[in-house]
């Protein structure tokens, strides 16, 4: 054998002892609790297999087959994505559920794989959950500290699951336990990510690479519990101090005391998901009170405590991932709302130009989540969506994209997490058929977080409100005469407005802007 082996060229011996040490590695990581090398591998392969699917394939023209070709495309792409999601499982379920919440403003493939994945985090069996508990807790088993403890997990997520128990003083408790492996597979996952994101750059020619380091600090404290303590403590202090919703939004206990880095005991508090409408219905729960405190509960946080919670419920649990308003932004975004719907263009450009964006139209559609135009009132919901400035700005994505950020630094990292939140407000929203108008909400809350710094002059505030409402209902009432003016051309004399879809032989989804 070592003959043979000194016969062969050095190249070869070098490709024979590369591919087992390969094996051996990879042969040792199957039997890993993280799996990072597959996890990795996985990823690369497929991150740059679609990039260059959509970069060569991606071509839309006026072809009679274009439609299907692209459809196809997305179909193919969003099956490879999700799939290295859910196989990977940890922050990759957590990614995927990022992107299923824009699932609105995505093509029908990734709508429907994305739904697929909001119950795909596996649990831990409970030999593992005891582990960890032991490993925080000095040898002490659940047991050892509650008096009842169940093994199966009432909910797994991408990064802990939960079980229910009962404290030895005979309190319910919900007992959140990180899986043992996320924080291994938390330093390549985000690796990877920052990786990826600079070759897309590359690739496409977006700029995309800006964001990773902002992000990545605060997916880093989402796997710290005990940062999740305290803050659901300052939630819950903001929330005291909100008159209009201290009865209306409750925060749940938690028992420091039986918490750690990786395990968190809080007050059990049953509760029906805001998206269950039949179970609502079923208790005589009105739907459109419990999402308009929910919408409330988060514009109070972005325009007045400037501490926002990623994902608001009305009983707000999971209080991993926060972020904190500098005090600048919080009152310039207060700003840009009020502006936004004063249709006062000059302090939308001067604020956008501060925070180094060269679109201001364009952040504006991103902040209301429909297409802006300055010409018509924002507050009148679909009902004001007009499909031609849709089609207009899908076309001119790309281009919008590229030119959007005209200095990368100045453009405020708040944002990034604000929007996500947004976007998880105005799906859940949608999802139950928008009975509350999303928009207005918010703008009303902006108009009071401004209030919050001018002290105590309620005849300026009083005076303020009472424009800001005025302006809103000329607003709406001329529009509103206009649709009932052309309604009666229609009626009388058969004059009725060609429709976009007839005009340009394609068809939007208007229920896209619903929420």
């Amino acid at each position: 054998m070592s003959a043979i082996w000194r016969r062969w060229s050095p190249s070869a011996r070098m490709l024979v002892g590369t591919s087992l040490t390969g094996a051996v590695v990879y042969g040792l990581d199957a039997r890993s609790e993280a799996q990072v090398v597959q996890r990795n591998l996985r990823t690369f392969y497929n991150g740059i297999a679609l990039a260059v699917d959509y970069k060569l394939n991606f071509q839309p023209s006026m072809d009679v087959d274009s439609a299907s070709r692209i459809e196809a495309l997305h179909e193919r792409v969003a099956n490879r994505m999700f799939d290295v999601f859910e196989r990977n499982g940890g922050l990759y379920i957590k990614m995927g559920q990022v992107i299923g919440t824009q699932s609105a403003i995505l093509p029908p493939a990734y709508q429907r794989r994305a739904r697929r994945l909001f119950d795909a985090a596996p649990a831990e069996p409970f030999e593992v959950v005891e582990r960890v508990f032991r490993e925080d807790f000095d040898g002490l088993r659940p047991s050892d500290v509650f008096a009842e403890f169940e093994l199966l997990p009432v909910a797994s997520a991408s990064i802990a699951q939960v079980h229910k128990a009962r404290l030895q003083t005979g309190e319910v408790v919900a007992v959140k336990i990180q899986k043992p492996a996320i924080l291994k597979q938390m330093n390549w996952d985000l690796r990877a990510y920052r990786i990826l994101l600079q070759l897309y750059e590359k690739i496409f020619d977006l700029p995309l690479a800006w964001s990773a380091d902002y992000i990545e600090k605060h997916l880093r404290m989402e796997a710290d519990f005990e940062r999740e303590a305290r803050n659901g403590a300052e939630a819950w202090k903001h929330f005291q101090e909100e008159p209009s919703l201290k009865d209306r939004v409750y925060v749940p206990k938690i028992y420091p005391e039986f918490s750690s880095k990786r395990v968190l005991v809080c007050e059990w508090v049953d509760g029906i998901r805001l998206t269950d409408t039949e179970k609502l219905k079923s208790k005589k729960l009105d739907l459109r009170k419990a999402m308009n405190t929910t919408i409330e509960a988060f514009s109070s946080q972005i325009f007045r405590s400037g501490f926002v919670h990623d994902d608001v419920q009305v009983v707000i649990i999971d209080h991993g991932l926060y972020i904190r308003e500098s005090e600048k932004f919080r009152l310039e975004y207060c700003s840009l709302w009020e502006a936004l719907f004063m249709l006062d263009m000059d302090t939308v450009a001067k604020l956008c130009k501060g925070w180094g964006i060269e679109d201001s139209n364009m952040f504006a559609s991103i902040t209301l989540q429909k297409p802006f135009n300055p010409n018509r009132a924002v507050h009148l919901g679909q009902a004001n969506v007009n499909m031609r400035d849709v089609y207009e700005m899908q076309m001119s994505l790309k281009e919008r994209i590229r030119d959007f950020l005209k200095d990368q630094q100045l453009f405020p990292r708040e944002l990034i997490f604000i929007s996500r939140n947004m976007n998880i407000v105005r799906a859940n929203n949608k999802s139950v058929g928008s009975p509350v108008n999303r928009i207005n909400v918010m703008a009303r809350w902006a108009l009071y977080g401004h209030e919050k710094n001018r002290g105590d002059d309620m005849a300026g505030s009083t005076w303020r409100l009472c424009k800001f409402e005025s302006t809103l209902f000329l607003m709406s009432l001329s529009f509103w005469l206009i649709r009932v003016r052309d309604k009666a051309n229609e009626l009388l004399f058969g004059t009725a407005s060609q429709g976009f879809e007839a005009q340009f032989g394609i068809k939007i989804d208007e229920s896209i802007f619903d929420g």
